[in-house]
């Protein structure tokens, strides 16, 4: 937070939901944020560009994630 800036960051209390859609149909988020899928699967974004499953087992781009599960941003608590 920049101590000369009297308004702290807002924060958004709802998290974005993406539903399945055809790739290219809706604009990547620039921020990568962490979300779950409909198979309760936690997904982060890599160094690589690639989003990957918490156990590590999974890896997909965002459109390949987009495209096949509705998806919701997990927030960080």
């Amino acid at each position: 937070m920049n101590p000369y800036d009297d308004h702290p960051p807002q924060v958004s209390a709802t998290p974005r939901v993406w539903l399945v859609a055809r790739t290219g149909s809706t604009a990547d988020p620039t921020d990568g944020p962490v979300v779950r899928d409909t198979r309760m699967r936690t997904w982060r974004p890599g160094p690589d560009g690639a989003y990957h499953s918490t156990d590590g087992w999974h890896h997909a781009t965002w459109a390949e994630l987009h495209s096949r599960f509705d998806l919701i941003e997990v927030l960080a608590a």
